[in-house]
């Protein structure tokens, strides 16, 4: 009969998400598994990551997808390179890829479950200079913890027909890049931390706090020039105090649990912390706990697939340069990483970023490279986290800039050339912060 004919492959595309969505689940309890000591390895939750991906592939963005075979393509040649001088492959290493970074970011996708600033939705939006800090403020915080989408829930809440006015947008991603300097719970942490595991986060924090802080002010003291529109015209997000228990108590839940077990990673922290205080608050607040998990594993756990397979892609390429370039160590230019050597390396990255390459993608590179001259990582750790905060502003092909462009039909080339100036003054403080740090390194 008619009426009876199922496609199944439409079956199976509806259904995709879903299975997708249980994968990456079963990859983050693997990956949590092996962190408490378990005998689960890595390269399993790789192999589950992988199979999200491969579900998740139609619904893709066409950049991602050419994005992901480019870095795949350039890994694989890195490594047969490798393989031709003489180096050895490690598969379960091979295998195990940025599972751990990309389960840091799968835990802390969770603290959208208790952090929600949509909640005021009725409140009337302030209007002018107070409203240009607030909405700073606000973004900064919000987005330190739930990552991208407090820029949509706060953007979608200011737009006046989903339009933002230049002023606006350059709040939004100002704000919200400015958390990569110090957010234990952002991607640019979770990669930094992944090429530079030793890092020391009260040191990281002890710059890049200042650093978040002064892109905000500097960003206020432009806005209030009237450099981008009349700034008593300027309509934001009323910031409420209240709000800032979530970022802070992690941070400090993160911090505290760091000197209890310095055994631990502070990625590996995260990871273990973001779920479990996440599942805390929704049973004190009886929030329906099942229900509401059940509906982020369905929904918002497969919209992650562009990071997915980003980040899993960006693993095999920086196996493989490392693996390659561990065959030239005698040949590397470089036979120390300073400031000096730390400052060009940042300055690089946001540079190619501006060309729009992905940070993650530098960073990999640089990381790769650097990893026989045994640097500083904390030093290491800063250069990536600052050129992550500034790259992704003022790169137009960034996610961040893609997506303001997508929703808010801002464009991200416009996006780019308004951060230009911003992200100079930024660059030369971010120099200091490495001259600063360096020489404090142990």
């Amino acid at each position: 009969m008619v009426g009876s004919d199922v496609n199944p492959e439409s079956s199976w595309l509806r259904r995709a998400p879903g299975l997708a969505g249980a994968l990456i689940l079963c990859g983050l309890l693997l990956v949590m598994a092996s962190s408490l000591g378990l005998a689960v390895p890595l390269a399993l939750a790789s192999i589950v990551y992988w199979g999200a991906v491969v579900l998740l592939w139609p619904r893709l963005g066409k950049r991602n997808r050419v994005q992901t075979l480019l870095l795949l393509a350039a890994g694989g040649g890195t490594l047969l390179w490798s393989l031709r001088r003489g180096a050895e492959l490690d598969l379960p290493q091979l295998l195990a890829g940025n599972s751990s970074l990309i389960s840091m970011l799968v835990a802390v996708s969770f603290l959208a479950l208790i952090s929600r600033p949509e909640q005021e939705a009725g409140e009337r939006l302030p209007r002018g200079k107070r409203a240009v800090a607030s909405t700073l403020l606000a973004v900064h915080l919000f987005g330190a913890v739930i990552n991208l989408s407090s820029i949509f829930i706060i953007g979608d809440r200011i737009a006046r027909q989903l339009r933002l006015t230049p002023a606006q947008v350059v709040v939004l991603v100002r704000g919200f890049s400015a958390a990569a300097f110090w957010s234990p719970f952002f991607a640019a942490m979770a990669v930094a931390l992944s090429y530079a595991p030793e890092a020391s986060l009260p040191r990281l924090w002890l710059v890049g706090m200042p650093l978040a802080a002064a892109a905000l002010l500097l960003t206020g003291w432009q806005l209030s020039r009237g450099d981008k529109g009349p700034v008593a015209e300027f309509t934001g997000y009323p910031m409420h105090y209240g709000g800032l228990w979530l970022p802070l108590s992690l941070a400090a839940a993160v911090f505290i649990a760091r000197v209890i077990y310095p055994a631990l990673s502070v990625l590996t922290l995260i990871t273990l912390l973001a779920p479990l205080l996440a599942l805390l608050v929704l049973v004190a607040r009886r929030a329906g706990v099942v229900v509401r998990v059940s509906n982020h594993c369905r929904q918002r756990l497969p919209q992650m697939g562009n990071e997915l397979a980003l980040f899993q892609a960006a693993g095999v390429l920086g196996y493989g340069l490392e693996r390659l370039s561990g065959t030239f160590a005698s040949q590397f230019p470089l036979q120390q990483f300073g400031a000096l050597e730390a400052s060009i390396a940042y300055l690089g990255i946001v540079l190619v970023s501006i060309l729009g390459v992905h940070p993650i993608i530098s960073i990999a590179l640089v990381g790769s490279l650097l990893a026989p001259l045994q640097p500083d990582h904390s030093l290491l750790a800063l250069v990536f986290l600052s050129a992550w905060a500034l790259g992704s502003v003022v790169g137009p092909l960034s996610g961040m800039n893609l997506g303001v462009q997508g929703r808010y039909g801002v464009d991200s080339f416009q996006i780019m050339r308004m951060n230009l100036g911003y992200t100079v003054l930024m660059s030369a403080l971010v120099v200091v912060a490495i001259y600063w740090l360096a020489p404090s390194a142990p």
